[in-house]
């Protein structure tokens, strides 16, 4: 008799177990979502994400909290992300340097895209808008080609820091045409801005959102983007292939990440409330207006996508004739 009770019991647990398994899917969030990145607070990554998050919070029924830590391009986020649990509440935004070139531009990288992470899905490109202070003597990219050639070691630059997309693109420009510019990295695109507003810096590449009021107002003068056509907001700049140097990889994408080992359907529901949001008609608008562009992927194909992009940035960095650090 007791065995046939303990059997009993036994096939109850084994056949519920499943039907716990679901219902604390269907439960999910039941918390709280911290949203983290590597990037500081007013940063175009940071602008996109808040807005996003908002939207989410109000499809999920639970608030999605940005957190900035900063540092190294967002790569000392992504080092603590990967040991975070991966319950699916604790989320990321992670951006190219981060996710992809990092790794061939620093040996203290310890985390493997995308193998230690588990893709959620993409959100947005964003071009980047090359940039110099009014006081430059040049008004397009040929021009500043020419005045770096006349001029070597005289021009500096500022990025968002080293291993970023802005980074790159300007060393790949520098190299391409045999320029000697000094880099002068930031901790984030606002001060950047501020210093080459200041006229402590020369030029930069940097972010529509980054830029947008100060080319608007004429502070700064832009001189190509590296959209593949030319944006609403900035109708009489030209593109960087319609310039001459459509070679130079002017844009940087962002991507949603959880940890290494999430539940499929955490991952379902997360990237289709954050593709849902991708399609709102208010947020595409903002994105935009921001001259951001929206994707909506996959996880499947954001992992294809992240598995591409090694190779070809490996390639970037290296024909850039950047060494790792």
């Amino acid at each position: 008799m007791k065995q046939s009770v303990v059997r009993l019991i036994g096939a109850a647990i084994i056949l519920a177990a499943p039907l716990a398994g679901a219902a604390a899917n269907d439960a999910y969030p039941h918390k709280p979502i911290a949203l983290q990145l590597g990037f500081p607070p007013g940063q175009a990554t940071d602008t996109v994400a808040r807005m996003l998050a908002e939207r989410a919070a109000a499809r999920l029924g639970q608030p999605v909290i940005v957190e900035n830590k900063p540092g190294q391009g967002g790569s000392v986020l992504l080092s603590s992300f990967v040991r975070q649990a991966p319950d699916g509440y604790t989320l990321t935004i992670a951006a190219t340097g981060a996710a992809v070139t990092n790794h061939f531009l620093y040996k203290t990288v310890n985390y493997k895209t995308p193998d230690d992470f588990t893709p959620v899905g993409l959100v947005a490109d964003l071009p980047l808008v090359l940039v110099a202070r009014p006081g430059m003597p040049f008004k397009d990219v040929a021009g500043l080609v020419a005045y770096a050639r006349q001029h070597p070691g005289k021009l500096n630059y500022a990025s968002p820091g080293t291993g970023t997309s802005s980074n790159l693109a300007m060393e790949t420009l520098k190299h391409q045409n045999g320029l000697r510019i000094e880099h002068i990295p930031y901790q984030g695109s606002a001060r950047a801005m501020t210093d080459l507003l200041a006229g402590q810096v020369d030029i930069a590449f940097d972010t529509v959102p980054a830029v947008q009021a100060f080319v608007s107002s004429g502070k700064l003068k832009a001189l190509a983007i590296g959209s593949e056509d030319r944006l609403k907001l900035f109708p009489d700049v030209p593109t960087m292939k319609e310039s001459g140097f459509g070679t130079v990889p002017a844009h940087v994408w962002i991507g949603f990440l959880l940890p290494k080992g999430a539940q499929p359907a955490v991952v379902e529901k997360l990237n289709s409330v954050f593709n849902a949001v991708l399609q709102e008609k208010e947020v595409t608008e903002k994105l935009e207006n921001l001259g951001v562009v929206a994707h909506t992927t996959t996880p499947q194909g954001f992992e294809a996508m992240l598995r591409e992009e090694l190779p070809r940035w490996g390639a970037i960095v290296k024909d850039a004739g950047l060494q790792p650090q």
